[in-house]
């Protein structure tokens, strides 16, 4: 069932006598004062384009001649369009943002308006200079508009930027849409003339919100705008494959990511690894097959490229050393976590699960500890465990039943609620916890494969799915419903939510919808319940793990000390100790959060001069209370929400939310083909019981256990499109043509963020070539590269994009 949810609309609504529903625009009407041209007339450079494809790059924008730019009677409009120049009609008017309007409601005086593409426009030196345009479009087609300049003229001392970066639709649409300058101000810092415009923008954004409330009692995301099915009017319909599920057109960047394999339906499972290894164009020992061998076998050309974790050493994901370092450096090393007492047990309600203590006794692991006991080995903090047993116990038994009434859309699951106990050696490695033999598959294998399905599944349904895409959707939507586009916290976070509800949009559409799997034998939709061990139960064992969701043990510091791996306040990452020294998400990671923290200090220091500050700005607190009441209303209550009354609190969900839309989304979600590729290493599911105890199994035994031919397809079709990242923008990059502020100060904090990240980016590269420290590379030679925050061209997964963009 897809329930309604609340929504933000940036257009796309009925007409409104206030003007229309844009970012940056909804300013009422208001009186038009005609000023006479007695002085030089000011000029605007405008920048477009008609499509998101078709964007001029900053070397274009910058590339205007320059003899044009500097004559101050005419109004030049650069055009990038592909239709004819003469097609396209804009209308250009400055809004004051130091005089208002006489016996006015206090808004800024409007200059003359001109439609011509070469125009000009006057401006009198008595009003100062301009803080908005007021923008129309006369075509008949949508405009991409990125930037306006407007030159020091006619008593504007300095040059005025407007950074638009957004669509102005037809006037038949939507009349007219307002940017302001590339300046930031708290709403109570505004300048006067400005105040209403401001207020009527984030006013014209405003929807009835759905969910929190007994009327509207649904999770809140963004509204779709589809309509209830017949059958039940709290449902919404399906949207058709072919058509784009309804997201605000600026948050609509490009294509998303996402997208449904159109694969074919080879059934059942792989019989070899031989096999495996063919769709990447290895031969049957794991090496680069010759083109001769190829050309001579008639075989297909390599369907995907060659994941990560066999392309070097391809026998090497077998060993234990890589099975267990993957939890340190592999796509899911947040969920490891000290053990503080034995046995291990879990905290589900034991009327309803009985007995939930480890079978693991101490007999079990006492041979691996390096003859320390079990009370030394708790107390100097070298036991450790993967536990997924209270997320997986309560929807065991109904796992364990599918297919059910789906036989034939997804195949039979065999799970189990898996722990695994790991020792800590005195090199930072993690003990294996038996010998691995080369030669032939064992019950251990299989062991392995099942604890490697559980953690792939809450890998992906809850610290990826539901800790970055679903829970950064209420920021994004507060942010755009109580923060003005010219509000400091609105220019530091826009970044970071790029395509966010564009990418969230197509998942919901695609990935994780249920009903309709499988046509003529391809994985279309549902493609998440298709090929994860939790199948049509995992949405609602995510939304379980919501139910103990805390943003603030989201901050990496927190998180670490939680979990029993460092010690120290959180407060002060630089002096965290961490438990296990060679932990490459955690050291990375920190030196990562502290340069985060210390860009979003700088900055939002600049605006904010105490707390007082902090408590007096009333779109702020408002921001503040959707999040909580709204966006997460169904834990509005827990004890541990920050009260936003200071510059800490402001500084540290900033940078909290900050860090989940790019290095902890790239640690998570960006590095999924490198391991999961290759699904033997990774998989995501598994359909036969467990044998006894040191039975051999063959190797197509171990292959008919995990995930099946076409779900594996549909995994690495779907994991390989992410390694196509054109366009991405990276953790402290900002376009050119962004120009996204007019003031100097943020601009030089900015600077100071790139040089820290190329100091991290630096630090790591020596890191991983030091061969002291094993879980860097490990076994299968994988450098750990996920918080490496440059990039580099190829398919290696590298660099911190700014936003949750797959």
């Amino acid at each position: 069932m897809q329930p309604l949810h609340s929504q933000i609309s940036h257009c796309c609504r009925p007409r409104a006598t206030h003007g229309p529903s844009f970012a940056g625009a909804g300013m009422a009407r208001s009186r038009v004062i005609w000023p006479i041209p007695t002085h030089r007339r000011a000029v605007v450079l405008a920048a477009h384009s008609r499509r998101r494809k078709q964007q001029p790059s900053s070397n274009i924008l910058h590339q205007a001649n320059p003899a044009a730019v500097e004559e101050p009677h005419r109004l030049l409009l650069q055009t990038f369009l592909d239709a004819p120049s003469n097609q396209l009609k804009l209308s250009f008017q400055l809004v004051s943002a130091t005089v208002t309007v006489a016996g006015g409601d206090g808004r800024g005086v409007r200059g003359e308006e001109a439609i011509e593409l070469d125009v000009k426009l006057a401006w009198r030196e008595a009003l100062g200079a301009p803080g908005a345009v007021v923008v129309k479009n006369h075509s008949d087609f949508p405009v991409y508009l990125k930037v306006l300049k407007c030159s020091a003229a006619a008593g504007i001392r300095v040059a005025v930027d407007f950074a638009c970066n957004g669509w102005v639709y037809p006037v038949g649409k939507h009349p007219f849409r307002l940017f302001f300058t590339n300046d930031a101000y708290v709403k109570e810092n505004t300048p006067r003339p400005l105040l209403g415009y401001r207020e009527d923008e984030l006013a014209d954004l405003a929807r009835p919100v759905l969910g929190g409330s007994r009327e509207y009692p649904y999770p809140r995301r963004t509204k779709t705008g589809r309509p209830p099915t017949r059958a039940d009017p709290h449902t919404e319909t399906r949207v058709p494959l072919d058509q784009q599920i309804y997201v605000p057109c600026d948050e609509r960047v490009g294509t998303a990511v996402i997208a449904a394999p159109s694969l074919p339906n080879l059934g059942g499972h792989f019989k070899s690894i031989a096999e495996i290894y063919s769709l990447v164009g290895l031969d049957d020992v794991g090496r680069l097959a010759k083109a001769k061998q190829i050309i001579n076998s008639h075989a297909a050309a390599p369907k995907f490229p060659v994941p990560q974790v066999i392309s070097v050493n391809p026998m090497s994901w077998r060993r234990d050393e890589e099975f267990d370092r993957q939890m340190l450096a592999g796509t899911n090393p947040v969920c490891i976590k000290r053990v503080t007492k034995f046995a291990l047990t879990g905290e589900l309600d034991r009327t309803a699960y009985g007995v939930q203590d480890s079978k693991i006794t101490e007999d079990h692991i006492q041979k691996n500890m390096s003859g320390m006991t079990l009370q030394q080995a708790l107390e100097d903090g070298r036991l450790f465990v993967v536990d997924h047993h209270d997320w997986v116990m309560p929807y065991l038994k109904r796992i364990n039943e599918l297919p059910g009434e789906e036989i034939g859309e997804i195949s039979p699951r065999k799970a189990y609620a898996a722990r695994t106990l790991l020792f800590l050696n005195n090199d930072s490695t993690l003990r294996p916890d038996d010998i691995l033999s080369v030669n032939m598959f064992t019950a251990w294998d299989l062991a392995k494969a099942h604890a490697t399905a559980n953690d792939t599944s809450k890998n992906n349904f809850v610290f990826h799915w539901l800790n970055v895409h679903a829970t950064m959707e209420p920021h994004v939507i507060a942010t755009n419903r109580q923060l003005s586009v010219l509000h400091p916290v609105h220019k530091l976070l826009k970044p970071h939510f790029w395509n966010t509800l564009h990418v969230n949009a197509v998942a919901r559409q695609i990935v994780f919808g249920s009903g309709d799997r499988r046509k003529n034998g391809d994985i279309f939709r549902g493609i998440q319940e298709v090929t994860y061990l939790p199948s049509k139960y995992a949405m609602e064992m995510s939304s379980k793990a919501y139910s103990n969701w805390n943003f603030t043990e989201l901050a990496l510091p927190a998180d670490l000390i939680k979990r029993g791996l460092a010690k120290g306040d959180p407060n002060n990452p630089e002096k965290l100790e961490l438990l296990i020294k060679d932990y490459p998400f955690a050291v990375d990671g920190l030196e990562i959060w502290i340069a985060i923290k210390k860009w979003v200090a700088d900055y939002c220091s600049i605006y904010y001069v105490n707390d007082g500050a902090v408590t007096s700005d009333s779109e702020l607190q408002a921001w503040w209370r959707e999040v909580r009441h709204v966006g997460h209303g169904d834990l509005q209550d827990a004890h541990w929400w920050p009260a936003m009354d200071c510059l800490a609190d402001l500084v540290e969900a900033c940078t909290t939310i900050i860090w989940l839309g790019s290095a902890f989304h790239a640690a998570v979600g960006l590095g999924q083909y490198g391991y999961q590729g290759f699904v033997p290493n990774s998989p995501t599911l598994t359909s036969r019981a467990m044998p006894e105890a040191g039975a051999v199994v063959t190797e197509a035994a171990f292959l008919g256990s995990i995930t099946p031919r076409n779900e594996t397809l549909a995994l690495m079709g779907m994991a390989a499109k992410s390694l196509a990242r054109t366009g991405e923008v990276f953790l402290a990059q900002r376009p050119e043509s962004e120009l996204w502020t007019s003031k100097q100060s943020p601009a030089e904090a900015l600077a100071r963020f790139q040089e820290s990240l190329e100091v991290v980016a630096g630090k790591i590269q020596m890191r991983n070539a030091d061969p002291t420290l094993k879980n860097r590379a490990g076994p299968v030679e994988v450098p750990y590269n996920m918080l490496t925050p440059t990039r580099e061209p190829g398919p290696v997964a590298r660099g911190i994009p700014n936003s949750i963009t797959n």
